[in-house]
């Protein structure tokens, strides 16, 4: 099974030499393409500026451009496009249902123009559209999650149908359709998760995430030249890395592929050797990884009495996700709770906490900036030795799992302790 993403799709000739190499492999092939690159971005701007009539016509009109020959189904899409923003201007605004069914139309059209292309060249491809295929989702719009035991039979009798006609299936990533019947997209990069989805699904034994230039290293290279690859990861040290910030992979990518025992690689389109295979872990291997996550706001609680008062985080917890807050990260003391959030949900998270200040006596300072740097591997526990001094020293929080080392740090340390904490743990040449 192979995905390919927006950008990948930039070279639709090296796709289709990818295909016809997977196909000489004479065994059934399944393809999942992600909107073509920019184009989500131009649908995000129209929603953006919902009463901008002459802006949607003009992203209308790029949109249709970045899809060249595309067959009759593909342009009635372009069509139904247009009617959407119409609604949204009618409207003057997009309710999250309607604006998953306005962004999951660059998938579609993806996988009509890529289908297209295709054909041309010799390959059998059809377009699928993953909600019609019966790929189910929870009402979470926006940020929805696969029912598998929902999307199991019709997803493998869709697919099994048009594999047994020697058909090569091209199903739309991104999104599938609710439990209530409508369009539900999966998150932005959510093309990698349905890809991983549709193939523990079927019972693929490989999907390939092929992107254009994408590698996974150590580290940032623009940040740490020393950065190297990475040729095999665990499905949870990939999973840490996807939390904690690397970019490579949707969070939810690998859960699926885990359970069904479905090994990943994600690739690059350009050099197939550079390659990272995701699959069970290994005792006899040993990776370090460091991820970093800027811009982040920390709040402190100070707690009258602290551990003498039981269900204290239990009630912070529930009343922070009762207001939509998300804990990037928590820390704890005897009376302290430190708590990392995104910029945007200080204010709500302040707000949400008001009733446990008022009667609790807590007191909540801050927010103060942070940057949250992560030594990722299996066994990592066993580095705590060699974490150096300097990278701990102000810090503003520490947390430490049999795979994740955590460092919150001030905003501006937050570069130079990732090269120290690569130094010493992956090169080998810290002080």
């Amino acid at each position: 099974m192979l995905k390919f993403g927006g950008a990948s799709l930039a070279d639709p000739a090296r796709v289709l030499e990818d295909i016809e190499g997977a196909r000489s492999e004479r065994a059934p092939l399944v393809v999942v393409a992600s909107a073509r690159e920019g184009v989500t971005d131009l649908l995000l701007d129209g929603l953006a500026h919902p009463r901008a009539r002459a802006r949607h016509r003009e992203i209308v009109r790029a949109v249709r451009e970045k899809h060249p020959g595309l067959p009759a189904a593909g342009k009635r899409h372009v069509d139904r496009l247009r009617r959407l923003y119409d609604s949204v201007a009618t409207l003057g605004g997009a309710d999250p249902a309607l604006s998953d069914r306005l962004l999951s139309q660059g998938e579609r059209l993806a996988v009509h123009w890529l289908s297209a292309q295709l054909r041309a060249g010799g390959v059998p491809a059809a377009p699928v559209e993953a909600d019609h295929l019966g790929l189910i989702t929870d009402n979470a719009y926006g940020a929805s999650c696969v029912l598998f035991d929902r999307s199991r039979p019709a997803v493998r009798r869709g697919l099994g149908r048009m594999l047994g006609r020697g058909l090569v299936p091209v199903v739309t990533g991104y999104f599938g359709r609710s439990l209530e019947g409508r369009v539900a997209t999966l998150g932005r990069g959510g093309s990698d998760y349905a890809a991983s989805a549709i193939g523990a699904l079927i019972g693929a034994s490989r999907v390939e995430l092929v992107k254009r230039h994408v590698s996974v290293l150590s580290a940032d290279p623009t940040v740490v030249s020393s950065a190297r690859p990475i040729l095999e990861l665990s499905y949870e040290e990939a999973e840490e890395l996807a939390q904690f910030g690397a970019r490579v992979l949707h969070p939810l990518t690998i859960e699926p592929a885990r359970a069904e025992g479905v090994v990943l690689r994600v690739r690059s389109l350009e050099d197939p050797t550079h390659a990272t295979t995701i699959g069970p872990s290994r005792a006899e291997r040993r990776n370090r990884a460091l991820t970093m996550l800027p811009h982040l706001r920390m709040l402190r609680i100070r707690v009258p009495g602290g551990r003498q008062r039981p269900g204290i985080v239990a009630e912070v917890s529930h009343r922070l996700a009762a207001a939509g807050v998300n804990l990037v990260q928590l820390y704890t003391s005897s009376a302290l709770l430190c708590l990392v959030v995104e910029p945007p949900m200080v204010v709500p998270a302040i707000r949400a906490l008001a009733p446990v200040t008022r009667e609790a006596a807590a007191m909540v300072e801050g927010p103060s900036r942070v940057t949250l740097v992560t030594a990722i591997g299996d066994g990592v526990l066993d580095d705590l030795g060699r974490v150096p001094a300097r990278a701990v020293r102000g810090a503003e929080g520490f947390s430490a799992t049999p795979r994740a080392l955590s460092l919150a740090v001030p905003e501006n340390r937050g570069a130079a302790v990732l090269r120290e904490l690569h130094a010493a743990l992956v090169t080998g040449r810290g002080g």
